[in-house]
């Protein structure tokens, strides 16, 4: 049996995942399954990804946006502590099983930790992770069973995946040695932690990486009580995602524009990182500092106006997962 390399980026606020070929990012909300008495003769233009049903050890959930819409109690992950957290193996098996093209599927995993977490939890999560587990994807008509045999997995510093992203190409060679042999500064801000850290030629310097709670989720929280107080509206932050997105809001079938809001919470929050950021380093000493993750592409004008040697990451949002993919490829040879 083939291995078959993936790289998979399991997020506070998006799981994404790819083996290559393909690509998935789908929200990382987990919820208690149900059977779902009715579906529309006309709802079947949903998406695969939209509508997430598996099952883990004989118990059913909600994956993503389906839990978004059905589940009665959804919860986006947000535990600092992975190996504990169960929502957690489960976005990860389903990111995973989505390339599961036999029953029985082997293998080779590239994923991250956040920085400041890594050297605790990174052990725990190989362990968690290794082995074989069983999962099972319900479709319409038919329940589709998974084996997944998990038989190597590296576990790196969340932000080094944007590095890999730059340095190797898609069959993990390395493409850029020059980038390879400086000091590089990589600001990865996601949903709930904002990832710092340094590579001298493609060293980790760990004295000068951390992480910060501070992250699109503190724009969330801010923008929720906004309008809980301004227009009455209560919102989980998983129902934000594309209010935030849009700036915009639907209230009664019209639409309210708040793009102005999403405008100074954005610049709040990057002046947060900002600090943060300075706390950890002077951006002179370094070649290059590489701004990346969902959080990066949207605070991107407001950091790179900060440093005149910072470069927003081509695909900011995936150049995490794409890496992790890369260093697969380059620890792994299949076929």
């Amino acid at each position: 049996m083939l291995s078959k390399n993936v790289g998979i980026d399991v997020g506070y606020g998006f799981v994404k995942a790819t083996d290559g070929k393909g690509e998935h990012i789908f929200p990382s909300v987990v919820g208690v399954g149900q059977k779902l008495r009715y579906r529309s003769e006309l709802s079947n233009h949903r998406r695969f990804l939209d509508n997430l049903m598996v099952s883990d050890d004989g118990r059913q959930f909600f994956v993503g946006d389906l839990a978004i819409r059905q589940s009665e109690i959804a919860t986006r992950s947000l535990d600092q502590n992975r190996v504990q957290d169960r929502n957690v193996k489960i976005l990860f098996l389903t990111g995973v099983g989505l390339f599961a093209e036999d029953e029985t599927q082997s293998f080779n995993v590239v994923t991250g930790l956040p920085t400041s977490y890594y050297a605790s939890y990174r052990e725990g999560w190989q362990q968690a992770l290794r082995g074989r587990h069983e999962i099972v994807f319900h479709l319409p008509g038919e329940d589709r069973r998974r084996t997944l045999e998990i038989g190597r997995l590296t576990v790196v510093p969340q932000p080094f995946g944007t590095l890999y992203y730059r340095v190797l190409n898609e069959r993990g060679e390395v493409a850029d040695q020059d980038l390879a042999e400086q000091r590089v500064g990589i600001i990865d801000v996601g949903f709930k932690t904002s990832d710092f850290a340094v590579a001298d030629g493609m060293e980790f310097i760990e004295r000068l990486s951390g992480s910060s709670g501070t992250g699109l989720s503190t724009a969330y929280s801010i923008i929720s009580d906004r309008l809980a107080e301004e227009l009455g509206l209560h919102k989980e932050n998983f129902e934000l995602d594309r209010v935030v997105e849009d700036g915009q809001i639907k209230i009664a079938g019209k639409v309210h524009d708040i793009s102005w809001l999403k405008r100074e919470t954005f610049e709040r929050l990057a002046a947060k990182i900002i600090t943060e950021v300075d706390s950890l380093w002077d951006y002179r000493d370094l070649d290059l500092v590489l701004v990346t993750g969902g959080g990066g592409q949207a605070l991107a004008e407001y950091l790179l106006a900060e440093y005149d040697n910072a470069s927003l990451v081509e695909n900011a949002q995936v150049a995490n997962v794409r890496g992790f993919l890369r260093l697969s490829n380059h620890l792994y040879q299949t076929g």
